[in-house]
């Protein structure tokens, strides 16, 4: 483009007056010497204003590129993770303002470039194209980014939306997570008592030679069959009141006392109830 305006510049018709002047010693200037003068000052004017244009032909090239290139990168960081990552948001954010600036920045180019054209008394086709080209990418582009930041607040909404769902799930997720936590708890949980026959009446723990219907935990000790596997006793003739199948735990002797009761199948042994009652005489 730059070639073929330099030719056109170089064969513009040139208009200028021939006319009979005097120097500054009052005698007359040859015209042919006036003329050279004259075609020499207006193609250095010309030659000026062409060199303008073509620099603002060019910065204005360069800032549609730059802005092509940040086009591109924005496409790249919408196909990761955005909504995840705040640093692809201010990326993306970044490239934005950028591209504005450049697309203001190329308004004014153009707006110089067509004055340029006008004062330069210069009528060519091809540059006159070129402009005409220029204003009509500028237009694209401006739709282009349009677009894009339709495209980009979409996304947002998007975004915002589904991390809502995502709180929204994983509060719901945690709510069960701990409901399942305690029922695990509540269906692990057991509790047992030891002591002589007066002690367990008095604490109303049994009725008679049976344990009552009546429970009351606070006098009872809590644990967990997951891990309770043993009781101590230490005891000569301990007697289970509550009922636990036979097979599912096991009386260990010391000399002629019972040590203490190892539980062999927990499941089993608090099937039928989770209340363990040893009376010790």
């Amino acid at each position: 483009m730059k070639k073929l305006l330099i030719i056109l510049v170089c064969f513009l018709p040139l208009a200028w007056s021939c006319n009979n002047g005097t120097g500054p010693d009052g005698k007359s200037t040859d015209p042919k010497d006036q003329q050279i003068d004259q075609l020499q000052k207006q193609l250095a004017e010309k030659d000026s204003s062409a060199n303008d244009m073509f620099n603002y032909i060019n910065e204005v090239e360069d800032n549609l590129n730059t802005v092509e290139a940040s086009q591109m990168k924005i496409a790249e960081s919408k196909k990761g993770n955005v909504e995840a990552n705040t640093d692809v948001k201010e990326s993306i954010k970044q490239h934005i303002q950028n591209i504005n600036t450049l697309l203001e920045k190329n308004k004014e180019l153009i707006a110089k470039l067509e004055s340029s054209l006008r004062k330069s008394n210069m009528k060519v086709s091809n540059l006159e194209k070129t402009i005409e080209l220029l204003n009509q990418q500028m237009i694209a582009k401006d739709a282009e980014i349009a677009d894009l930041k339709t495209q980009l607040e979409k996304l947002n909404f998007t975004v915002t939306e589904l991390s809502a769902k995502i709180v929204d799930i994983s509060a719901q997720s945690d709510q069960k997570s701990q409901q399942i936590d305690q029922q695990t708890v509540e269906l692990n949980t057991a509790y047992y008592v030891i002591g002589v026959k007066k002690e367990l009446k008095n604490k109303g723990i049994i009725v008679g030679d049976k344990v009552s219907q009546k429970v009351n935990p606070e006098n009872y000790i809590k644990v967990d069959i997951r891990y309770f596997t043993e009781l101590k006793l230490n005891v000569k003739k301990p007697k289970l009141l509550t009922t636990h199948p036979e097979g599912s735990y096991e009386m260990v002797m010391n000399g002629k006392v019972v040590d203490k009761i190892v539980i062999k199948n927990a499941k089993s042994f608090w099937s039928i109830s989770k209340f363990l009652v040893v009376q010790t005489d």
